[in-house]
């Protein structure tokens, strides 16, 4: 986990609240609710496209369901909307296979902790920063703030595959004086009343 992926990671959920930010639409019955359903599946959309890709091979998707989970580098990671520095009782909880990972790892400075990304919003929804988190028994032992204003442009390359060409008629070339317009008369004809 280094800073270079855990603030591509956060751009990722920035681009997927972005998109749900951008769509939202109480005209035909969008709500905070909503808003906060699309920004979190978006999320979840970006980071899983991503997961694999060149420039993202270190990033992968544990669950890709609704309790989504995700790994940089192998380390199990899991992310949120609100206070980084209160972590909501469900993101605090080890999911099946981080609890698998804490038991195996006695004598490990970091036995015990999950690791977590918080993001704030404004008002609107738009994200305002994102937090790593490190989690240990319910209780945050780090929030770091994650430098997103000085990061550099996220690029994702999602793969080399191009649609295949069509083959088109070559366009026809010629006088347009000579084609007959709209009404089956000739342009500029005396029909036209020209």
């Amino acid at each position: 986990m280094t800073e270079e992926r855990l603030v591509k990671v956060a751009q990722l959920l920035a681009l997927g609240r972005g998109s749900a930010v951008d769509r939202f639409d109480p005209t035909i019955g969008d709500d905070n609710w909503t808003l906060g359903v699309c920004a979190y599946n978006y999320g979840c959309f970006q980071i899983a496209r991503a997961a694999r890709t060149p420039g993202f091979e270190w990033l992968g998707v544990i669950d890709p369901g609704k309790h989504f989970q995700f790994s940089i580098g192998g380390v199990p990671m899991r992310f949120w909307r609100g206070d980084p520095a209160e972590p909501t009782t469900k993101i605090s909880i080890a999911t099946p296979f981080e609890q698998l990972l804490l038991d195996l790892e006695p004598g490990v400075p970091t036995a015990g902790m999950l690791f977590r990304i918080g993001v704030t919003t404004d008002v609107d929804g738009a994200l305002l920063g994102a937090s790593f988190v490190a989690v240990r028994n319910d209780q945050p032992e780090t929030v770091w703030p994650l430098p997103l204003a000085e990061a550099e442009p996220l690029i994702v390359l999602l793969d080399d595959a191009r649609p295949e060409g069509l083959e088109l008629p070559s366009p026809s070339v010629g006088d347009h004086w000579d084609d007959e317009d709209e009404r089956g008369g000739e342009i500029g004809s005396a029909s036209d009343g020209v």
